[in-house]
């Protein structure tokens, strides 16, 4: 071996018992070497280990080196491959395109086998996979390396074959959020709900409409709401000089038509309890928002607001700033200012339809239920138990598992 080959790797893999990057690290010590990278597993009883190192020494050999090395096999009981490498090669580390990708949904045989046979079609690497749910429910999460994708793909390669991803899911029923690499790795501080597209429900909305319609018949007004928009609260803003002349009294009643979708608070309560500040956008009317706002206990919560006049009765004006999903966006950055955070460290969830589209801007954008399967965001998720968003955040499943069993207790 020659100056230029003076860099080996090893490889160990085998049963663990304690003290084996001990052994291994002291050995490379006692013959000179230096270890300039180290990555090293243990699971289930299964230990591996991978070293490069370098033995700047001047030495006629590296046999008795290489001898060494592979003599722990006998000492260790743990296979060992050693291998030659340049050193400025192995310096050099490639940049990895990583993407932390995680499934959720009712288990079916055969989940695993079809979604790594796309990632291998695409020449994707699953560098590590585990499972965060068990059971009739199910949850995967993986971190895969996508720099394996062929360049005459194009530039748009990375997209397609996550659009494929979610596509594929979505035939199997079961939703998937793909987080990169460099975005996954910050800390997330804030989670930001769009009201109507997210926690609460279509029904609940409908019933509200229809409550308003029987009581502005009932005035000689009407909503003139088509049907196909039934349920869609943006449409309650064009329509607030309708409301013109009716006393307060008379829709304070409204509010308690509308209802969360279950699991919300539940949701909510265990966000904060694990860090999070929590945001809620409505485009709706405070007068019928405000008791959903308050059940929730959120750190922020915007809507708009009618204005009164001295008697009580509503002018059929709106309050400024006036909350429309064009303005949503500026909201959330008015947010992320007093907290001093960036679009990375927030999670932001609705329908990712036009009337929640600030959240494809954040750091994790996640559609809830969407009417258009083709949506542009990180994930999708699928089911209507809105507390299987937590499953989405790459948090170990034994510390999920945790605030899960303490927010039931609460509940």
């Amino acid at each position: 071996m020659n100056q230029k080959q003076r860099t080996i790797s090893l490889s160990a893999i085998g049963l663990d018992s304690p003290g084996l990057v001990s052994r291994i690290t002291e050995r490379v010590f006692e013959l000179g070497g230096n270890i300039i990278d180290v990555e090293e597993h243990c699971r289930r009883g299964l230990f591996s280990i991978f070293l490069i190192i370098t033995f700047p020494g001047s030495m006629d050999s590296m046999d008795p080196v290489i001898a060494s090395l592979k003599a722990m096999e006998d000492e260790t009981g743990l296979k060992v491959v050693l291998g030659e490498c340049d050193k400025t090669d192995a310096c050099e580390f490639p940049r990895k395109e990583n993407h932390l990708v995680t499934v959720l949904g009712m288990d079916r045989p055969g989940l695993m086998a079809v979604i790594s046979g796309l990632f291998l079609r695409h020449n994707i690497n699953i560098e590590s996979c585990r499972m965060i749910a068990r059971g009739e429910f199910f949850s995967m999460e993986m971190i895969v390396d996508s720099t394996g994708v062929s360049p005459k793909d194009g530039e748009g390669a990375v997209e397609r074959w996550k659009g494929e991803l979610k596509e594929l899911c979505a035939g199997l029923d079961q939703s998937v959020v793909i987080q990169s690499g460099n975005i996954s790795a910050r800390i997330k501080k804030l989670i930001v709900f769009d009201l109507e597209s997210t926690l609460i429900g279509e029904s609940s909305l409908k019933d509200l409409i229809s409550t308003m319609e029987r009581e502005l018949k009932s005035k000689d007004r009407t909503l003139h709401l088509p049907h196909r928009e039934a349920g869609r609260t943006d449409r309650l803003v064009e329509k607030a000089r309708m409301l013109k002349g009716i006393p307060v009294r008379d829709l304070d009643r409204f509010s308690g038509e509308l209802r969360l979708r279950p699991g919300s608070t539940e949701l909510i309560r265990i966000l904060k309890s694990m860090g999070f500040k929590v945001a809620i956008l409505s485009s709706g009317f405070d007068l019928f928002v405000k008791d959903v706002l308050k059940e929730t206990g959120v750190d922020y919560a915007f809507s708009n607001t009618l204005q009164v006049d001295q008697f009580g009765v509503l002018t059929g004006d709106l309050e400024e700033p006036i909350i429309t999903s064009d303005t949503k966006e500026t909201v959330l950055e008015f947010i992320m200012n007093v907290e001093k955070i960036g679009r990375d460290q927030v999670i932001a969830i609705g329908d990712g339809s036009t009337r929640s589209h600030f959240i494809k801007h954040a750091g994790l954008s996640i559609a809830f239920r969407p009417g258009d399967k083709s949506v542009k965001t990180d994930g999708i998720l699928h089911s209507d138990q809105i507390i299987n968003l937590l499953y989405c955040l790459g948090i170990p499943g034994q510390e999920l598992g945790k605030y899960l069993r303490k927010g039931r207790a609460r509940g």
